[in-house]
């Protein structure tokens, strides 16, 4: 009776998760169904629910809910904490997947909390370490998930889970991707590739080879993204791998589109749209979505790529998204670049940049770092835990054998002088200390006052300008000459770049540190705002930027500040038809002011005058830099800035 009893529950809860909102099928997961229905005891039932819940990813999210629930009402039942706690990790791998991120979070770091109690299963808590990473990844928050990653390599080495390793360094390189550090990423992911000799291991997970194409692919080494994603593909295929097949897919699509090649995409871009449907999961359906849009942008539909990119960013942001909004916001640039309406291109980059500066501040490249270090230090700081107590062993007998010899009252002397020195060593420490702590005091006084002059320079002199300028907007003389009127136009002008300038020097006063991406991306702005007063001349930045180096705020406005000098003496002095700004970065980074004007008449700059001349070189010579002037091998000028080290 009680089997009877056992089999029609499990009947109904397969109809259940057979219609919970169209359940992806695969014979994998057909096979698992079966194992289910012919699981006699308890530990089968639960052992067969487990390994159809490893299936979680490739189906719909609400059928995975249905069987994490009943495997923890099972594992209640039997006062099994460890299957209880493997039930909550499914459950959280569904939540996810629903865009209920909160959920998700709140449910594992409870689990973390009691598993970091019980001091034991640390396999199970690696995987609970990886959810919440995954979490943080949908959430933006790119420095918490690669904390997530070190502590999930960390406990998957202790309880020797190759698979959970390979899983924990995915992690990081994807959130280092993210982040646009492909040199970064592609060391995770490769290192994650290395953990294992047994291939079946990573066949088994696919989506780290889709991960390699992405990197190889931002490097452009497009021979390599093709030959990792086909295998990524395969796998998948293989596997019957639903969840990475859809990403491995629409990761191809976007190379087929990069190659010159949109006809092989859009078959590939169906699939993915089928198979993403079947899962349901709202972080990857607004990807596609991305990636739909940059299709319509570079292939002459821009209106349905607007359409596409808007409905994109309206479901990134109901469910919290904000990893896809940057992607989104940049199709939908695109789209309107391509439709030639420029003032909605301009609000688009202004967007991205507010965008790019919040991701920035939450994952800095220095809290990065103190990750990376924090772990090291453990690690190191284990080891001499452990030095310490075989000294401390050693110590103790030696002592006792002194108790009893002659020299007792001379080892008491050296111990006492001992004692001593540390006492010194301590109180050195700790002027030390003291003396750092001032340090620290005077630098945070110092940003404080920065930030003060920026806010008074927005508050007093900013307003005040800004009215000046709306004030010279509003004036109409009637009956002045044209040396009157030319007056008042430059004092126009005037005001304006005053207004200019003072909002690019509140932007970097208020930083603390920026970014050559930040510092190009603002560039980019001042140049669409000088184009509608040069229409003959084709301006433009291009950027080759490999690893995105951090300044000082007091160096990035130097560096702005040449760069805008530069093009400005382009635009006025050099009769130029192209103007072009070239930034470059690997281990070091130079930037490249270049035209096709009259050029210069003399070997270097000595011949030059001009107080805009004098101050570039001056803060050239205050930031350590080194500035050139140089003829262009046909025509032009080019004026070439990078540090002396190099």
């Amino acid at each position: 009776m009680l089997k009877a009893v056992v089999k029609t529950r499990l009947f109904i809860l397969l109809m259940l998760i057979a219609t919970a909102n169209g359940f992806a099928q695969t014979k994998i997961i057909d096979s698992l169904k079966k194992e289910l229905l012919l699981a006699e005891s308890s530990s089968q039932k639960q052992a067969a629910i487990f390994n159809l819940c490893e299936q979680g990813l490739n189906m719909n999210p609400d059928s995975l809910l249905v069987i994490a629930t009943e495997s923890y009402r099972l594992a209640a039942k039997e006062k099994n904490l460890k299957n209880e706690l493997w039930s909550k990790y499914y459950q959280c791998i569904a939540y996810t997947t629903k865009g209920l991120i909160d959920t998700s979070l709140k449910i594992a770091e409870a689990c973390v909390a009691v598993l970091l109690n019980e001091k034991k299963y640390p396999a199970l808590l690696g995987n609970f370490y990886n959810q919440i990473g995954r979490c943080y990844m949908r959430k933006n928050e790119y420095r918490n998930a690669i904390e997530m990653g070190y502590k999930t390599v960390n406990e998957a080495e202790k309880g020797a889970d190759i698979l959970l390793q390979v899983k924990g360094k995915t992690l990081i390189g994807w959130a280092y991707l993210e982040m646009g550090q492909t040199n970064n990423a592609l060391y995770w992911h490769l290192k994650a590739a290395r953990t294992s000799k047994d291939t079946t291991i990573l066949e088994n997970y696919a989506i780290l080879f889709a991960n390699i194409a992405l990197n190889y692919s931002s490097l452009r080494k497009q021979d390599s993204a093709f030959y990792y994603i086909e295998k990524a593909i395969r796998y998948s295929r293989e596997n019957e791998n639903l969840f990475s097949l859809s990403n491995s897919l629409a990761i191809q699509s976007q190379l087929y589109i990069r190659s010159g090649s949109p006809q092989l995409a859009e078959k590939l871009l169906k699939e993915v749209v089928s198979i993403r449907k079947q899962i349901g999961d709202p972080f990857y359906v607004v990807s596609d979505m991305s990636q739909l849009g940059l299709y319509y942008a570079h292939y002459g539909m821009p209106q349905k790529g607007i359409e596409i990119c808007n409905e994109g960013i309206e479901i990134a942001r109901r469910y919290k998204l904000e990893t896809k909004l940057l992607f989104l916001y940049g199709s939908l640039g695109e789209n309107y670049k391509a439709l030639g309406n420029q003032e909605k291109y301009s609000e688009i980059l202004e967007k991205i940049i507010s965008l790019k500066d919040t991701v920035y501040q939450k994952n800095s490249s220095q809290s990065i770092a103190e990750v990376q270090t924090k772990y090291d230090l453990q690690k190191k700081e284990n080891l001499i835990i452990l030095q310490k107590l075989e000294i401390t062993r050693q110590n103790y007998f030696l002592y006792g054998l002194l108790i009893f010899s002659f020299f007792s009252i001379l080892v008491a002397v050296l111990l006492f002088r001992e004692y001593k020195k540390r006492q010194q060593i301590k109180i050195r420490q700790m002027q030390e200390e003291e003396k750092q702590l001032s340090e620290i005091a005077v630098l945070k006084a110092g940003e404080l006052e920065r930030k003060r002059i920026a806010a008074d320079l927005h508050d007093n002199l900013g307003a005040y300008a800004a009215s000046i300028a709306s004030n010279l907007d509003q004036i109409i003389l009637k009956n002045i000459d044209e040396a009157d009127n030319i007056a008042l136009q430059a004092l126009r002008n005037n005001s304006q770049a005053i207004v200019s300038q003072l909002i690019d020097t509140i932007w970097v006063l208020k930083k603390d540190n920026l970014s050559l991406t930040a510092i190009s991306d603002r560039i980019k702005v001042f140049l669409q705002r000088i184009s509608a007063s040069y229409p003959k001349i084709n301006m433009e930045v291009l950027e080759s930027i490999h690893s995105d180096i951090i300044m000082p705020a007091a160096q990035a406005f130097h560096l702005f500040q040449i760069m805008q000098e530069g093009l400005n003496n382009a635009v006025k002095h050099s009769g130029a038809e192209n103007i072009r700004i070239i930034i470059e970065s690997d281990e070091h980074w130079k930037v490249t002011i270049e035209d096709d004007g009259k050029g210069i008449t003399a070997p270097g700059i000595s011949s030059f005058s001009g107080n805009g001349i004098f101050n570039m070189k001056n803060r050239c010579k205050e930031s350590g830099w080194d500035i050139q002037w140089l003829s262009n091998p046909l025509r032009g000028c080019r004026v070439v800035v990078k540090p002396t080290t190099i």
